[in-house]
């Protein structure tokens, strides 16, 4: 009899996928005795077939609360409210609440017999013993042990960079110049002058001093220079060029202005956002924390191998004070705030998700290497196995996600039935968000007789909701009264969890940390979820590191991937990083594919440059800003951007860096600079973020619903040293309840229009690195002059040139109230319209106006006083001038 048993539940696939041939076994436990087996097939398996599989299977293509109940992993997964099983403990699985009617009430439309109940409760006790498993019992990938080993030996990228000398004497094989020898001014400059004279180039003459100071302000601090700037500069420039550019490198590298301009910089890879996107966009009102500290860190000039450190692993770090444990607990937000499906329903789909995010950002930014191509195959093209992503993602796969965003961690959004609940970590300094509420000792007595009060409320709505089941008005009545109970004890929950004892706000952060229980994943086949093979043990990819990784068994593995990362054996993390300085200063990157150094991503135009400036980059102690002063006080960086028809027509896209690369701002810039010029701009950093004062919100075609108060447990802070774990847990409730017709908002849910005023903040006159950028509703003046997509990693924007950015730029009222501002500033320096005139256009383009340029804008005065009827140039007229320069072309563009 058992044999028989054992056959009829045993299948046997086996099917072909991209990467690998994996044979699927369906098979019994052989740790599940006769006795079980039987008892499982004839009282427990006939009752989920029938009255559980239609809404909650595979096959049914029903998984209704994200719950599945034929399979053993799934159930013991669970949905949206957590696992369905509790091994031994009837009363804690949810499948047996559900059909004992004691907290759900499925199936819905009867309470299934006591027998069949008691079965439950005895199949659960003895261990739940379930034989429908799948298991691969072979797995194969296509990508060899050999393959890895030729890609490391021969491939450019996976070979550690060596600092090869520079060549002494470029020779132009054509015609040499002994004055070409004192062009250089460096290595930098002797690397390039070599490869572009083999290529039969001559490099162009140098910008005028107006453009090198632009292009300097603008590339290190996003601003432009005042007309003193300029002229102080072009009297130094005429004594010493080399002594003058290095001043003001270094004064500028010394700004504050500089961590808000090269912050951005990396927001832009870190796929900043104070909002998680998606289908259920709520907003991040702690995530402004990370902003700073990217900010902060540029301008200390902390070492980019600790900056790393920090992001990936800044929990597990040792510390010797609280602020720097504050510190490195922000710096994790980098791995908390991607979006994420907050609307899956499945937790291990859900947790699957999150980790891959976090994969493939770390991998592309740190690495320039998109790891995540081998989730559901082998590499297409790089020389990653399926099993080397598993083995990366079970790093990130043991790693707990506090976010913030309502219940975040297993993806539920809304319901009575969730049992799951998202985080944020608390600080171990107090530095509360500004707008946070405080509340009196009274007012905490009050809110706290309210919660006992409530919590008795409870009680008798959830026996009344067990009582009157089966789906008639008195059924949805109680159902109703159980979720208005639980919204206020939740809101309340979120009053009390947010204040400490006497009443004051808490400090919170998005973050990471470890989870209690560690271990290694299973590769899934295809990338599905229901379909686990072999377990990967935790390690990094095979084609860039010597070694297999030593991982402790009680830690995640994100320190140990910090490490490795940060350590002058891995081949990529400087190479990437120092191809990014060189693109955001010369315009493109040695590596054009900035994001992608892999076989289809583009060889380096300058391999040995760009090896000498990895070596370079480390050995200055990973100091950004001293390769940002190498490059920038280097013959290149101040090269023309003239379009000669010869050079071009010799070298179409500047390959060998003949001349300068012409670049249009960033939307950024393109708004500060007009506030900068108006005299408008405040220099001092915003408080926390507009969208810290708005709170937890959804933001949906354009509105922001708010949800209510975050919804907290109350509890005691831990101790620092207890760093695997967070020092509080916030739980969150978006507090909907159940209408006639679905899902209606609770009493208190407001929609307010999202003005353009709001998004773009207009009235703001702050710098543009603290606009609030939540995704898919990005400020009017980011998103019309390309700002980087929030929900990706971008190392380079587009540069467009549309018909809208014409239209912003004469319609939006942030330029006309910035234009009356400007006119205002220049006529008040100059005393007279005419003099106004010269003002504004040192002031926007470092030069007086040309003989032309005067003509034309004394014909368009004239014509516009007698448009409007006006006797003769008025303020209006200067302010439409003004306009006419922020729109041009030179103004938006760096020669």
């Amino acid at each position: 009899m058992r044999t028989l048993r054992l056959r009829l539940i045993t299948v046997v696939m086996l099917f072909l996928i991209v990467g690998g041939t994996p044979c699927l076994v369906v098979a019994a436990d052989p740790e599940i005795s006769p006795e079980q087996l039987a008892f499982f097939e004839s009282k427990i398996r006939p009752v989920l077939v029938q009255e559980c599989y239609r809404c909650h299977s595979h096959k049914t293509g029903n998984a209704k609360g994200g719950l599945r109940l034929d399979t053993e992993l799934s159930t013991r997964q669970g949905g949206s409210s957590g696992p369905a099983i509790v091994v031994g403990d009837a009363q804690s699985s949810l499948l047996y609440n559900a059909i004992a009617y004691q907290e759900l009430a499925m199936p819905p439309d009867r309470q299934l017999s006591q027998n069949v109940i008691d079965d439950f409760r005895k199949w659960i006790e003895m261990g739940a013993p379930d034989p429908r498993k799948s298991v691969v019992s072979e797995f194969n990938s296509k990508i060899t042990a050999a393959e890895i080993a030729a890609a490391k030996s021969s491939f450019w990228a996976y070979q550690k960079p060596q600092k090869s000398a520079a060549p002494l004497d470029p020779i132009d094989p054509v015609d040499r110049e002994p004055g070409h020898q004192s062009w250089t001014r460096g290595t930098i400059d002797q690397f390039i002058l070599d490869a572009m004279m083999r290529a039969k180039l001559k490099p162009a003459l140098d910008a005028e001093p107006h453009q090198i100071l632009r292009r300097l302000h603008y590339d290190l601090i996003g601003l432009p220079p005042d007309v003193t700037q300029y002229r102080a500069f072009a009297s130094a420039y005429q004594r010493d060029p080399e002594n003058a550019i290095s001043g003001v490198v270094d004064s500028l590298l010394d700004s504050p202005q500089f961590g808000e301009r090269w912050g951005r910089h990396w927001l832009d890879v870190a796929r900043y956002a104070e909002s998680n996107g998606r289908e259920v966009n709520m907003t991040f009102p702690h995530a402004w924390r990370y902003r700073d500290f990217v900010i902060d860190s540029f301008n200390d000039d902390k070492p980019y191998d600790r900056f790393l450190q920090q992001q990936i692993a800044g929990d597990l770090l040792p510390t010797d004070d609280d602020r720097q444990w504050s510190e490195n607990l922000i710096a994790t937000t980098f791995l908390a705030m991607g979006p994420k499906s907050l609307s899956e329903r499945n937790r291990l789909q859900f947790d699957a998700d999150v980790a891959d995010e976090q994969l493939d950002t770390t991998t592309r930014v740190v690495l320039g290497t998109s790891v995540a191509c081998a989730r559901c195959h082998d590499h297409k093209f790089d020389p990653i196995p399926q099993s080397d992503y598993y083995a990366l993602a079970g790093i990130f796969a043991n790693t707990e996600t506090f976010c913030g965003a309502p219940a975040s961690q297993f993806g539920v959004v809304s319901g009575l039935q969730n049992r799951h609940n998202s985080n944020l970590i608390r600080l171990p300094t107090p530095d509360p968000n500004p707008f946070d509420r405080s509340y009196s000792s009274d007012e905490m007595d009050a809110m706290l007789d309210q919660v006992r009060q409530l919590r008795e409320q409870l009680v008798e709505s959830r026996r009344a909701t067990q009582q009157n089941s089966g789906g008639n008005q008195t059924s949805q009545d109680a159902i109703r009264n159980l979720v208005r109970t639980q919204t206020q004890m939740e809101t309340l929950s979120g009053s009390l969890g947010s204040v400490d004892a006497l009443g004051q706000p808490i400090s919170f952060c998005m973050g990471v940390q470890d989870r209690y229980r560690v271990k290694d994943i299973q590769i899934l086949i295809r990338g599905e979820i229901d379909t686990p093979g072999p377990i990967a043990p935790r390690d990094f990819p095979q084609v860039l590191r010597d070694e297999p990784a030593v991982i402790k068994p009680n830690s995640s593995g994100r320190l140990e991937l910090a490490k490795w990362l940060t350590s002058r054996d891995n081949p990529l993390t400087a190479r990437v990083m120092v191809n990014r300085i060189w693109q955001h200063l010369l315009g493109t990157g040695i590596v054009r594919t900035t994001d992608d150094f892999g076989f289809m991503g583009q060889p380096p135009t300058h391999p040995e440059l760009l090896d000498y400036l990895a070596v370079q980059f480390m050995d200055s102690g990973w100091s950004i800003k001293s390769m940002v002063r190498e490059i920038t006080t280097s013959r290149v960086y101040r090269l023309s951007s003239a379009a000669e028809p010869d050079r071009i027509a010799a070298d179409p896209d500047n390959h060998w860096l003949s001349r300068g690369n012409l670049r249009r701002q960033s939307a950024e810039a393109i708004r500060d600079s007009m506030l900068a010029l108006s005299g408008e701009l405040v220099f001092e950093r915003p408080r926390a973020s507009e969208v810290a004062k708005a709170g937890y919100m959804q933001v949906r075609d354009g509105n922001l619903l708010n949800i209510g108060q975050i919804t907290m447990s109350a509890g005691d802070a831990m101790s620092r040293r207890e760093s695997a774990r967070p020092l509080m847990r916030p739980q969150f409730g978006m507090g909907f309840g159940l209408g006639m017709g679905g899902m209606d908002a609770r009493p208190g849910l407001r929609s307010a229009p999202v003005t353009s005023n709001r998004v773009d903040m207009v009235e703001a006159n702050f710098r543009s690195v603290y606009l609030p950028i939540l995704r898919d509703e990005l400020p009017r003046s980011m998103e019309v002059f390309d700002f980087a997509e929030p929900s990706m990693v971008i190392g380079s924007r587009e540069t467009s040139n549309t018909p809208n950015q014409a239209l912003y730029m004469l319609n939006n009222e942030l330029v006309l109230r910035l234009s009356d501002a400007f006119a205002r500033r220049v006529r008040d320096r100059t005393g007279s319209i005419d003099h106004s005139i010269d003002e504004a256009f040192l002031l926007a383009y470092g030069r007086p106006p040309t003989a032309n340029e005067q003509s034309a804008v004394k014909a368009f005065a004239t014509q516009f006083a007698g448009e409007f009827s006006l006797r003769e140039p008025t303020m209006q007229t200067l302010s439409a001038i003004c306009q006419s320069l922020f729109a041009s072309a030179e103004f938006r563009y760096i020669h």
